[in-house]
């Protein structure tokens, strides 16, 4: 009776300090959802690539015999900036960017038979801008999935020269630079995921 006894008390001590040792076990564990990404807010970044321009020359004498064409590949970089108002799913926003050029080309051209004197044409993109709005949508999981179009003016600053390739013995060659801007209206289309991943697509339209 004696020797019972005392089994079941080490038994209770060993249970009271089995619980004892792991009091966490018997709580709840509570997880929290995770919030919905939400898109609405200003954002700064930049940019680097490449692209490549065509930059044509017309004689009104008649085309060049070398083509009135310059070929311009680029490279630019640059920055933008912009900001984004989201209701439920849908995102609107607002961005500038802007990028400089390194780009050069030259030909040939203002030739219109191999009797008339012809020139030197260089011309190269020196400078894009963009002022664009933005409507998409917010999809897939937790809304980290912007899909959007985009629609604005672009600008673009073009410079270079013409060079007569003679003017007769000891007169210097005339040199006739040209700078100029263009705008137009464009218009894209993209897929961005939250910038926790930063990526973004945009093939022009």
């Amino acid at each position: 009776m004696r020797s019972r006894t005392i089994f079941c008390g080490a038994a209770t001590i060993a249970l009271v300090a089995s619980s004892a040792a792991k009091p966490a076990d018997l709580e709840p564990q509570l997880k929290l959802p995770q919030a919905v990404w939400n898109w609405s807010g200003g954002y700064i970044g930049g940019h680097a690539g490449g692209g490549y321009g065509r930059t044509s020359f017309s004689n009104p004498h008649g085309p060049s015999i070398y083509g009135g064409i310059v070929d311009t590949p680029a490279f630019l970089a640059g920055g933008q900036i912009g900001y984004n108002w989201q209701n439920n799913s849908w995102v609107f926003g607002i961005e500038l960017d802007a990028s400089g050029a390194v780009s050069e080309g030259t030909n040939t051209c203002l030739a219109p038979s191999g009797l008339v004197v012809s020139a030197n044409c260089k011309a190269g993109p020196s400078l894009f801008a963009t002022g664009t709005g933005r409507v998409g949508y917010a999809f897939g999981a937790l809304g980290h999935t912007l899909a959007y179009l985009k629609a604005g003016l672009a600008w673009q600053n073009n410079r270079g020269d013409v060079v007569n390739n003679f003017e007769g013995r000891g007169l210097p060659q005339e040199k006739n630079p040209f700078r100029l801007w263009s705008g137009r209206w464009h218009h894209r289309a993209g897929r961005r995921a939250s910038p926790n991943a930063c990526m973004v697509g945009e093939p022009g339209i």
